[in-house]
């Protein structure tokens, strides 16, 4: 199944602002991490470079088995939306 999970968080918290952080988000992300999680990062978008000041928001196309594979990868990055999604190419074939 296809999620799209969306993160948000303020600027001024962003985890790329300090060691700690950059070093959980090379580990969340590492290739080891991922397959260890049993998903696939599809896409993965944030609008860091463009909203410097308010908030960030990152957007990922995640495709596992359940809900709770996503979340439990995403962990300490407390996932605020989390969103099953399906190619617009299926559902065009519908109408």
């Amino acid at each position: 199944m296809l999620y799209v999970a969306e993160h948000t968080h303020p600027a001024a918290e962003c985890p790329m602002l300090t060691d700690d952080g950059k070093n959980m988000i090379k580990e969340l992300f590492s290739e080891e991490h991922i397959k260890s999680a049993g998903i696939e990062i599809v896409g993965a978008y944030m609008s860091c470079p463009v909203d410097e000041k308010a908030y960030h928001k990152g957007y990922f196309i995640v495709e596992a088995p359940d809900p709770e594979t996503v979340i439990n990868f995403f962990g300490p990055m407390k996932l605020l939306e989390l969103k099953e999604v399906k190619p617009f190419s299926e559902i065009a074939k519908t109408l």
